[in-house]
């Protein structure tokens, strides 16, 4: 169907007049200052801004060049684009009427983010979706977007109720309310809504006063509909807005030791198929705190800016730079922001926000309780055959030599284990598998169990979230399914155990064991992101008619010398 003549097709944002900034205020001042200037206008009976011009970039375009050295002509070419833009206030918002390049015109702080996308979840047709874009949470960076030419049911675009988040829906909704609703009421339009909201608005002030102040009340006073209510309860803050200010702010002045909620995690950056590192290198740090570390912990990104003031640690974390080294001294990773390397969970005003990999997230309450009730049954399983208790060694400060008490490390626990039962368990942490799929190796497993379960072992007191354990576990249990991945499998679990250990050729998982040490494997013990992932693997092993069991591993009160670690490793390399 046609779109009425009344109407035409607008990309609309919703502003926040925050700080009580005037209308011209919002326009950023660099294109005030290139000749955009703001002109008063009225719109039916509402005092507007507009402004308008051309967006000219200063030299050629970056492909001349090559088309003149191919060709030796000179040519006299350039780049304009057009721009307009409308701010019209309406019930304590701006709405931002936006032509061409018009939407680069305005401050984004200001922008309401997620708005167009909010007004879709509530009012589009759940059986009418043509397009999602989602994003995966704390798996390796994956944004998927999915288009189904006539639109189809939401659930046939396969998003995952726990784990990823919309940023983008395509889909069609009823006109009602709307200018371009005919009489009949059995007109239906296709809306595009993200942080903007793209559909047909009234060409005449009156009309699309109408039409503005019906979308505002839709968005600040409709229910979500009912299959896609969901859609909402996570999603990902604009930077630069009031809000993160607050958070990172919040985050900056608990940027120390013995913070609770915040840990080291994994980067979106971190290049598993890389390989497995052996070593972390730090740079652009103060110079006594860059170098090779063969464990990264949490101290060693908070110590550099510890005799910081509060308020600017985060801004010197983000000057770190971290990337993982092998033994041969190749790099697995590109050298990744500090900040990207922590996590952290906040609540601000009774909501819970989430700092991951750089992101804020606003993690809705509905959201948190059907996470944490479905994870909550997945740590009800548990794995029969008991783990060794923890043991603690003396430890050392890296910076200030101080002594200390603490839970061996993981290598040093997993060795421990198979040294006093090698009948049980062979220790395979760090010893890679590799075959077609992974040519540079995956890590099956901590420790192989007594009928060959695959046990993935996290001290969940360490500083280390647990999420890159639980991305292991799938991809292992994903990758030995393979025949080649067997093979080879076979091969480092026979070396491993010296020969006293046979895999049988028809090898699949039959089951994976999380073991957890350092504290309760309870939901609350797990950062929300480490939930998620955690869920997902259960799911995923589920369909793979693998069992997922959780180990309670208890700590020790013996404590353990160097040397007695030593010689541990020691016994190691000998079998």
């Amino acid at each position: 169907m046609a779109e009425p003549t009344s109407t035409a097709q607008v990309t609309l944002y919703r502003l926040s007049p925050k700080g009580g900034v005037e209308l011209q205020g919002m326009i950023q001042e660099k294109y005030v200052n290139s000749g955009f200037a703001p002109i008063s206008v009225t719109v039916g009976n509402v005092e507007c801004v507009m402004t308008h011009g051309i967006i000219a970039r200063e030299g050629p375009p970056d492909w001349v060049d090559h088309l003149t050295t191919l060709t030796g002509s000179q040519l006299d070419v350039s780049n304009q684009t057009a721009a307009g833009l409308l701010l019209v206030p309406v019930d304590g918002f701006v709405f931002a009427l936006s032509w061409g390049m018009g939407f680069l015109l305005f401050d984004q702080k200001y922008v309401d983010p997620g708005f167009g996308l909010r007004f879709a979840i509530r009012r589009a047709d759940p059986d009418e979706v043509r397009s999602l874009t989602v994003h995966a949470l704390d798996t390796l960076p994956r944004t998927a977007k999915t288009s189904v030419l006539g639109g189809a049911k939401i659930g046939a675009f396969g998003m995952e109720e726990l784990g990823e988040v919309l940023s983008r829906l395509v889909g069609r909704v009823p006109a009602d309310g709307l200018s371009c609703a005919t009489e009949d009421g059995k007109t239906w339009i296709t809306v595009r809504g993200s942080d903007a909201l793209s559909l047909p608005l009234g060409r005449t002030p009156n009309l699309l006063l109408s039409d503005l102040a019906a979308i505002n009340e839709v968005v600040e006073n409709g229910s979500p509909v009912a299959e896609l209510e969901h859609l909402e309860d996570t999603h990902p803050l604009r930077g630069g807005s009031d809000l993160v200010k607050q958070l990172d702010s919040a985050l900056s002045e608990r940027l120390a030791l013995g913070t609770p909620r915040l840990a080291l995690s994994w980067p979106a950056g971190w290049e598993d198929e890389q390989g497995e590192a052996s070593r972390f290198e730090l740079s652009k740090f103060r110079e006594e705190f860059n170098g090779t570390r063969d464990e990264l912990e949490l101290e060693d990104l908070i110590l550099p800016i510890a005799d910081k003031l509060p308020k600017d640690r985060l801004r010197f974390l983000k000057r770190g730079r971290i990337h993982g080294v092998k033994n041969d001294g190749s790099v697995t990773s590109r050298a990744i922001a500090a900040d990207k390397w922590i996590t952290f969970e906040h609540v601000h005003e009774g909501r819970r926000y989430v700092f991951h990999r750089g992101q804020w997230y606003d993690i809705g309450g509905e959201y948190l309780a059907r996470l944490h009730g479905k994870v909550s049954r997945i740590l009800a399983i548990r794995f029969a055959v008991a783990l060794p208790a923890w043991p603690v060694t003396e430890k050392k400060r890296r910076k200030t030599n101080e002594k200390y008490i603490d839970p061996v490390v993981e290598g040093d626990y997993n060795l421990l284990v198979e040294d006093r039962n090698s009948a049980d368990f062979v220790c395979l942490d760090k010893k890679l598998v590799r075959c077609e799929q992974h040519p540079r190796g995956f890590e099956s497993c901590d420790l192989l169990g007594p009928g060959n379960e695959l046990i993935h072992v996290k001290d969940l007191a360490d500083s280390v979230s647990a999420s890159h354990l639980f991305n292991q576990a799938l991809v292992s249990a994903e990758a030995l399914r393979q025949v080649d991945a067997v093979d080879a499998f076979r091969r480092v679990v026979n070396l491993a155990s010296g020969g006293k250990r046979e895999i049988p050729a028809g090898f699949r998982p039959s089951k994976v064991v999380l073991a957890f040490a350092g504290r309760a494997a309870t939901p609350n013990e797990l950062f929300t992101f480490s939930q998620v992932t955690l869920h997902r693997l259960a799911v995923r092993l589920d369909v793979m008619n693998v069992p997922l069991e959780i180990s309670q591993i208890d700590a020790s009160a013996e404590v353990m010398t160097e040397q007695a670690l030593i010689d541990v490793r020691e016994r190691a390399k000998s079998r």
